[in-house]
């Protein structure tokens, strides 16, 4: 007969396994704002496993979480019998003119999962590109285009670029024109910023000088000619008319003859 005992009827060989894995990461796909096209990652594990492989990742990188790309979630899962999973990186298209930036994901742990997987220390890190699809152009106006030796009545320019870019753009410029600088007006620097995240920057033209002597109107001509920094896609305007603007200093000086 069976043995009264019911543990005495029960027993148990376990079947150790010899199987590991190791987990990498690689960037798979770029990113471009034009469409836009999302970036992806590919998360690859040496084989399967019976459990769902749960994994955390850090994101680094030029480009800003929100505002290039939507925030990704710090975990992917490679599924019970699979050996690979994507993260998708949803691109935005901003608007703003700027290089090339990038995304970076480091996978940091598995969390959940057979203890027989691990994270492969050599490939544990890619990166991606995100494309930029915008550009600019950059113009002059003569906003306050009538200065005047009497009182204190400036002239004034306006630079203007057609889309804010993500890094300052600085300007060249020569100045011709009648009026002589340091005699009729102070000097003007050669170059003007538009500051990051901006689309205007001014020039001014200061310190009209009353020099007392009769004179014609004279005037101050700003033409733009180049950039010293900036982005490769902020360019000058292609019509030449809107790089050059003028500001016309009026003369207050009169005289009388006799004999």
């Amino acid at each position: 007969t069976l043995d009264p005992d019911s543990a005495d009827l029960t027993a148990t060989v376990t079947i150790a396994d010899n199987d590991s894995a190791t987990v990498s990461i690689a960037g798979t796909t770029d990113g471009n704002e034009s469409g836009p096209v999302n970036g992806v990652f590919t998360v690859t594990q040496t084989a399967a496993s019976s459990t769902d492989t749960v994994l955390s990742y850090t994101v680094s990188g030029s480009a800003a979480s929100g505002t290039d790309f939507t925030a990704l979630s710090g975990t992917v899962t490679i599924s019970a019998g699979s050996t690979s999973a994507t993260i998708t990186v949803p691109v935005l298209d901003d608007g703003l003119v700027e290089a090339t930036e990038d995304v970076t994901v480091t996978l940091t742990a598995v969390t959940s999962g057979d203890p027989q997987v691990t994270i492969d220390g050599s490939n544990n890190s890619a990166s991606i590109d995100i494309t930029d699809n915008d550009s600019a152009t950059v113009s002059i106006t003569a906003n306050d285009a009538s200065a005047s030796e009497a009182g204190s009545d400036s002239g004034q320019f306006t630079v203007t670029q057609t889309a804010a870019s993500s890094t300052s753009t600085v300007v060249t410029y020569t100045v011709t024109g009648s009026a002589t600088a340091t005699t009729d007006y102070t000097a003007l620097s050669g170059t003007v910023t538009i500051d990051a995240g901006m689309t205007a920057a001014t020039i001014d033209v200061s310190g009209i000088i009353d020099d007392a002597i009769v004179e014609a109107d004279e005037t101050v001509i700003v033409t733009l000619t180049g950039f010293s920094s900036g982005d490769a896609d902020v360019t000058l305007d292609p019509d030449s008319a809107d790089l050059t603007a003028t500001v016309t200093i009026a003369d207050n000086d009169s005289a009388t003859v006799s004999i």
